[in-house]
C-alpha cells in the first residue's frame, strides 16, 4: 500500500468541500482503490507489519468518511439520481463491508475461524 491511497482518501476532504455526489463518488473510488491494494498486500501475499498498520489506518479513515457521507446523505434527503447509480443504501453497505473487513483482520476473530470463512466463502486459504 502506498502514498496514492492518501491522495484518494484526502482528495475530497481537504480545505474545499465538493458537492455531496462528487464526494460520494470520490469515496467509492477510494474504496475500490483500497480493495485492489488490499488484495495485493493481504490476499496474494503475506502482509508485512507496515502493510497491516497502513491497512488498518486506511480502513479507519474510509469507515469514518463513509459515516460522515451517510450523515450528509441523510440530511440531504438522499443522493440525487446519477449516472453511476449510487444510492444511499450502496454507501451504507460499503461502510458495513469495511467494518466487517476490520473485524476480519483486527477483531477478536480467531485465526481458525478466519481461515474457515475465507475457505468457505472465497475458496482461498488464509495468508
Amino acid at each position: 500500500m502506498g502514498c496514492g491511497e492518501d491522495f484518494l482518501i484526502d482528495f475530497n476532504t481537504r480545505e474545499k468541500r465538493f458537492g455531496l455526489l462528487t464526494e460520494t463518488v470520490s469515496w467509492t473510488a477510494s474504496v475500490a482503490f483500497f480493495r485492489r491494494a488490499e488484495t495485493e498486500t493481504h490476499y496474494l501475499a503475506e502482509p508485512t507489519q507496515s502493510d497491516q498498520r497502513y491497512h488498518q489506518t486506511l480502513l479507519a479513515a474510509l469507515m469514518a468518511e463513509g459515516e460522515r457521507l451517510l450523515s450528509r446523505i441523510q440530511q440531504a434527503g438522499g443522493l440525487p439520481d446519477n449516472l453511476d447509480g449510487i444510492k444511499a443504501a450502496d454507501v451504507d453497505a460499503m461502510v458495513e463491508e469495511l467494518r466487517n473487513t476490520h473485524t476480519q483482520w483486527y477483531g477478536a476473530m480467531t485465526a481458525e475461524r478466519r481461515a474457515e470463512i475465507l475457505k468457505k466463502v472465497f475458496h482461498v486459504l488464509a495468508a
